[in-house]
């Protein structure tokens, strides 16, 4: 806490005094006068404490005189009461009253208790000074610091010095009730002294001050976070830290996913010990957070408000929670396939979908991988090749980098129900005399698999005859058959779809020569 000193002006004056009705009762009375006794001179009173003025004085031949007795007055009148009496050259006098303006006379005392004539007369006239730094802050990043004067108009100059004997300082005049001064140089408590001069050529007594500590750069030891050398999950405390070297200041640290944790050096938040400059925070993992070697940067802002470089932590921060589940739905195309969609993943560590397949409600993540898409914003996928008039469950895992997952929900479709194929029509003709050309209508099977041309040289062709084409392309519907020999030929073109059903087109023929 700042120690500021306020003391009281002294307005000094010198005055003749012409008397006063106040009389206090003194231990030292009062004799007459018989012979030359020596008067102070040079009387200076300062006032060295609100309330109290400080009286010095010298006389010509100290040798004959056994004491001083002094005098007070708080008005012109030429009475004064006798306040106290000292053996020494100088006496503080204690309980005034501010803004009072007092009046001081002095007179010596000789061995044989005589008193000689009162010196000229002094006035002090208490009032409150002080100075302040910066506004009374308790801390200042800038060597040139505002300082706030509190003095009465008389006030003609100021002197400002960081050395209480004001060696290396000289009076300047005083404009106003602020001024600017320049602090040494070097980081660390600074104390500012004042002292002041009055038009009536007085001056203060014991010097104004005040504290202030210049900080001009602040720094970041080290950042961490504990407990350390774990993987942390949702709902987990982690509590970080920032080692500053001095409290004060504002701190955080901040990560990916997060804008930043504030930290604290009051013994609140998880911080262990107030104002020792390691400043802590506690932080509780939201429950769908997850990091993969997140790098934490720590940030302060002393109390000066000078910003330290930031820096890192050693350790990388990992948060690893399941991912959250997606929504899965199947839906049955026909009778070989079954369309999948979902719900996209909103994991920050999101690694990859993996969808399972089983004939039977329990899909576990061990069998029947159907396929892994590592793309996030891919949401469907056909399963084909299916079984017709079969049932499948299906569930999808979401994985992330650390290998965690979560299955959505398990959802089923049953595939049509197969039935063979509709038949095309063939039509054969000469193309020329040597080869036979061959069209058909086009099938239009949803599980079309390909089709099969058989030629025979008699009717009745059927599909355990020679097979003279294999065509998987459905748009496809012709073919040119060259003739081996010459003769009449038969021929057939079936229809096959993905489950193995078959069904023959009508027989057509031609004659074709070698």
């Amino acid at each position: 806490m700042k120690s500021i000193w306020v003391i009281a002006a002294v307005l000094l004056s010198v005055a003749v005094i012409i008397g006063c009705s106040r009389y206090i009762e003194s231990e030292d009375p009062v004799r007459s006068l018989p012979g030359e006794v020596p008067v102070p001179v040079n009387l200076v009173a300062q006032i060295s404490n609100a309330g109290t003025v400080t009286l010095s004085w010298e006389v010509s031949d100290s040798a004959s005189v056994a004491r001083f007795r002094i005098y007070i007055s708080d008005s012109t009148q030429s009475s004064y009461t006798l306040r106290d009496s000292t053996g020494s050259f100088s006496m503080t006098v204690d309980g005034l009253l501010a803004n009072q303006r007092y009046f001081f006379k002095v007179a010596a005392v000789m061995n044989e208790g005589l008193q000689g004539d009162l010196s000229e007369a002094v006035s002090a006239k208490a009032m409150f000074l002080s100075i302040t730094i910066a506004n009374d802050k308790e801390y200042t990043n800038s060597r040139n610091v505002l300082i706030q004067i509190n003095a009465p108009p008389e006030t003609s100059h100021l002197m400002l010095s960081e050395d209480s004997t004001f060696a290396d300082a000289v009076y300047v005049q005083f404009i106003g009730t602020q001024t600017s001064f320049t602090l040494s140089e070097g980081d660390g408590d600074k104390t500012v002294y004042a002292r002041l001069l009055f038009g009536d050529g007085s001056q203060s007594g014991e010097p104004l001050f005040d504290d202030i500590t210049l900080d001009t750069h602040a720094r970041i030891d080290s950042v961490f976070f504990t407990p350390t050398g774990i993987t942390f999950s949702p709902g987990d405390t982690v509590t970080f830290g920032l080692d500053a070297g001095e409290s004060g200041g504002t701190a955080r640290v901040s990560f990916t996913g997060v804008g930043e944790v504030k930290l604290f050096d009051d013994g609140t938040n998880g911080d262990l010990t107030a104002d020792d400059g390691i400043y802590h925070g506690d932080w509780i993992v939201p429950v769908t957070f997850t990091l993969y070697n997140g790098g934490v940067t720590g940030s302060l802002t002393d109390d000066a408000g000078n910003v330290a470089a930031q820096i890192m932590a050693a350790e990388p921060l990992n948060i690893f929670g399941p991912p959250l589940p997606v929504t899965l739905s199947a839906i049955a195309l026909s009778t070989f396939e079954i369309d999948l969609s979902w719900t996209p993943s909103v994991s920050s560590n999101f690694s990859a979908y993996r969808l399972y397949r089983s004939i039977s409600p329990s899909v576990p993540d061990d069998t029947g991988l159907v396929t892994s898409i590592s793309a996030v914003n891919t949401t469907s996928f056909t399963d084909t090749m299916l079984n017709h008039s079969t049932t499948y469950y299906y569930r999808m895992y979401v994985y992330d980098n650390s290998g965690l997952n979560s299955g959505s929900n398990v959802d089923s479709s049953t595939t049509f129900v197969n039935t063979e194929p509709d038949s095309v029509e063939l039509f054969v003709i000469a193309e020329p005399d040597t080869t036979a050309r061959l069209t058909w209508t086009v099938s239009k099977e949803d599980d079309f698999e390909h089709y099969r041309v058989f030629v025979k040289g008699t009717t009745g062709v059927d599909s355990s005859d020679e097979l003279i084409a294999l065509i998987s392309n459905r748009s496809t519907d012709n073919y040119s058959y060259k003739a081996p020999d010459t003769g009449q030929f038969f021929f057939r073109v079936f229809v096959y779809d993905k489950h193995g059903l078959s069904a023959g087109s009508n027989e057509d023929s031609v004659t074709l020569k070698q």
